[in-house]
């Protein structure tokens, strides 16, 4: 078992959390009673980097054709030219282009790019999906944030030769 080692010297155990919803890590957290400590990861991958020891050398870049979107200088765009994205729109899209095709639920897109427990109103993600799409259309032609409907939304690029 891993265990954390506090300020005060007394230790916790360790739960690590893959992928998990933000309704299950609350649920994990309170049965926990405060006596664990959570590290949240999104995936495996940075599930071995944690656990490596390894710190992303150079910047974050996610690149789903000709899409592509620096997380450190929070920069987007599409066929090189630059997306003009407000905050919340470059958080959402990359969200959803971590993970192109995947559907992502309303409860994890809460938690991925407000950074809070979804408690059933979808109303924010809605409206920023809403603002995405708008701006997707403006300038970045056939990248599509598309509905799933009763569960979510998933990003669609079109392939490079389009």
């Amino acid at each position: 078992m891993t265990v954390l080692r506090t300020i005060d010297g007394s230790e916790l155990p360790l739960v690590v959390c893959v992928g998990t919803s933000s309704d299950q890590l609350a649920a994990i957290a309170a049965a926990g009673g405060g006596g664990v400590a959570l590290l949240y990861v999104p995936d495996a991958h940075a599930l071995r980097t944690a656990f490596a020891g390894e710190l992303p050398s150079g910047h974050r870049v996610v690149e789903c054709g000709k899409l592509r979107l620096d997380a450190d200088l929070r920069e987007a765009t599409w066929h090189g030219v630059p997306l003009p994205l407000s905050a919340r729109d470059f958080d959402l899209l990359m969200t959803l282009a971590g993970d192109p095709g995947r559907v992502w639920s309303f409860s994890e897109l809460t938690q991925h790019v407000w950074g809070r427990t979804y408690v059933g109103d979808s109303q924010a993600v809605v409206s920023a999906v809403k603002r995405l799409r708008r701006s997707l259309r403006e300038s970045a032609r056939g990248v599509e944030v598309e509905s799933v409907r009763g569960v979510g939304y998933r990003l669609a690029v079109p392939h490079p030769s389009h």
